[in-house]
């Protein structure tokens, strides 16, 4: 098991096995139904090695791993036997709106099936790539195996949906299949458009086409739940294997034919309706909303709402104008990260920079989106703004995608081989040059390195062979005083070490070279950081600030976590804090020495400004 520590961890901070109702995951995330939402720790989660982000999106507990979310599923369900078949039940149990609860429908029903959805549509854009560089005739026999490869999947969506909603709603998966069968049975399908009924008792049987469609199948797993349910309880033991499947088919599949499936189809019309005449209202103003609030739609679920419209439209219309907005969004994110590789030294985050890029370019954003992105609002802002103007643009243009594909750089070959594709390309460069342009405009440097020091640092102590340095840069914006200054003689008097004060200009405390967390202390007031070679700083905001017990105060890190320069450790409501208490902040060397001309002044200075350079040797 490579993740133990990590997953034992996650199981403690969710509150135990016992608070797990049941567990899932998608391409990115965890997704967990507890019991009693109270329980779990998302800070504690947070800091857990490996994970990106912890949220609470809809009552559900999303964890983002990344792509290799996978082998954490597996080996949680391993250690502690969960699947997404497994629930526990409690009688703790949590109010959820409709919407709420529609939403985690349709999350819970589709993350199963993503895989095959995103192994069919790039097997689609291969096929896409292949055909338009003549390398793969459309008439030979390899073309017309490779498309159904690439078509069974959504041909055949219904039967996949049947399953993992019967997982869902905890009924039988077998009879569920035969739902989807009944529903794409060739006597129906074939004769779409030549016939408009069948009759059964009387009654009529719509003929409709239920290929690729999503709510007929859902909804008539839902109800055969409670069908199911109630005939098995009341069927006779002796009598269930043969009966109780042939009472629920009897009853299920006339009503589903006759009404269920009709209302879905109905709805997902509505539905598709619905999105199709915001684009026929104003195609730029459709594609800047749907473009520009991709990645927020993403950060709190509310995509899944999209997907039924998405195939609705693929199976009504024979196209979709929704898909091309997150094409366009999807490169934005992967903009807007590596962009950011030029607005950081740090190798760290410039790893995960490129990591994550890489990944939104293949149509994974969750990494590049909790993991650089949310950090820096600016560089979320450009994305949207880049995303919504390129999107805007694309659906001006009235194109229209004809066949499900992932969003992601080889999907270009599907989009290609329909018209006007030539505006995709200028949507795309619409969005990737004014991303590009706002986050290297906006967002201003972080974790800068090698910058030359603004103050001229004293080396009268670094006369040993084995003498170690460590940069000390600003932990806070603000006035640069001498520590002779502070009014606690515990700081001026050197007591506990050499440095400087700092008269914040804003209520931020940031790493000041990269290291580990020493201590935090509760109160969130005091922060000590240990670097290199031994070397400890103390930062302390304000004085005797201790007695405010945590008011106004927000920590960002636990004692012994590591961290990188520049990194946001504490926070603080400094006109707050600053009537009650004097906010001049010390500034510590507690372990080795630290050589600073006295009475310098620097106004305006920030994580770019070297203040200090710290030694340590053996003999210190």
């Amino acid at each position: 098991m490579k993740h133990k520590d990590e997953i034992n961890s996650i199981i403690k901070d969710v509150g135990g096995v016992a608070n797990i109702q049941r567990m899932t995951h998608c391409m990115t995330r965890l997704r967990f139904n507890l019991a009693d939402d109270k329980k779990a720790d998302l800070d504690a989660i947070s800091k857990i090695n490996g994970v990106l982000n912890t949220q609470f999106q809809n009552s559900q507990l999303q964890i983002v791993i990344g792509p290799a979310v996978a082998d954490w599923y597996d080996e949680i369900s391993d250690l502690t036997g969960i699947g997404q078949e497994e629930s526990q039940e409690t009688d703790v149990k949590e109010k959820k709106g409709f919407f709420s609860k529609l939403l985690e429908i349709f999350s819970n029903v589709f993350l199963p099936v993503i895989p095959a959805i995103a192994g069919a549509g790039m097997m689609k854009a291969i096929l896409g790539l292949l055909s338009s560089f003549s390398l793969i005739s459309q008439k030979s026999d390899s073309y017309i195996i490779l498309n159904l490869m690439a078509d069974a999947t959504f041909y055949f969506l219904p039967f996949l949906l049947a399953i993992s909603a019967a997982k869902l709603f905890k009924t039988n998966a077998i009879l569920s299949a035969v739902l989807a069968g009944a529903l794409l049975y060739p006597s129906l399908i074939n004769n779409v458009g030549k016939i408009s009924n069948y009759h059964f008792l009387g009654l009529p049987i719509p003929v409709i086409n239920y290929s690729a469609s999503v709510l007929p199948i859902i909804l008539s797993v839902w109800i055969m739940s409670y069908l199911y349910r109630f005939v098995d309880k009341h069927m006779p033991d002796m009598l269930k294997v043969i009966f109780v499947p042939t009472v629920v088919l009897i009853i299920m599949i006339p009503i589903e034919l006759i009404a269920i499936g009709p209302l879905g189809n109905y709805l997902g019309s509505i539905l598709s309706a619905a999105s199709m005449k915001l684009f026929s209202f104003s195609g730029a103003l459709a594609g800047a909303i749907l473009g520009g609030l991709r990645p927020l739609l993403v950060m709190t679920g509310m995509h899944q709402a999209l997907t039924p419209i998405v195939f609705q439209n693929f199976a009504s219309k024979g196209y979709d104008v929704l898909m091309p907005t997150m094409l366009v969004s999807t490169f934005a994110q992967a903009t807007g990260v590596l962009t950011m590789a030029f607005k950081t030294r740090s190798k760290k985050e410039k790893s995960v920079i490129y990591a994550s890029g890489i990944s939104a370019i293949l149509g994974i954003t969750e990494p590049a989106l909790y993991g650089v992105i949310v950090k820096y609002k600016r560089v979320l802002l450009s994305v949207c703004i880049g995303g919504g103007l390129g999107a805007a643009y694309v659906s001006a243009m009235g194109y229209h995608l004809g066949s499900f594909t992932p969003s992601n750089i080889l999907s270009l070959a599907v989009y290609a081989l329909m018209p006007k594709f030539i505006h995709v390309i200028i949507g795309l460069v619409i969005a990737i040059v004014s991303t590009a342009l706002l986050v290297l405009v906006l967002q201003p440097k972080v974790g800068v390195e090698d910058e030359k020091p603004v103050i001229d640092v004293s080396k009268e102590n670094a006369t040993r062979e084995d003498l170690s340095t460590i940069d000390i840069f600003a932990p806070m914006e603000g006035d640069l005083v001498s520590l002779k200054e502070v009014p606690d003689t515990t700081f001026s008097s050197g007591a506990m070490g050499d440095g400087f004060a700092i008269i914040p200009k804003n209520g931020v405390v940031k790493a000041p070279f990269d290291g580990t967390i020493a201590v935090i202390a509760q109160t969130g007031h005091a922060v000590g950081i240990r670097g290199k070679n031994g070397i400890e700083v103390l930062i302390h905001v304000g004085i005797d600030t201790v007695e405010l017990n945590g008011k106004f105060f927000q920590t960002y890190v636990t004692q012994g976590q590591k961290v990188s320069k520049g990194q946001k450790l504490i926070s603080f409501d400094l006109k707050k804090v600053e009537k009650q208490y004097n906010i001049i902040s010390p500034i510590i060397v507690t372990s080795g020495k630290v050589s600073l001309k006295d009475e310098v002044r620097v106004d305006g200075i920030d994580n770019n400004t070297l203040l200090a350079q710290a030694s340590t040797a053996d003999a210190i």
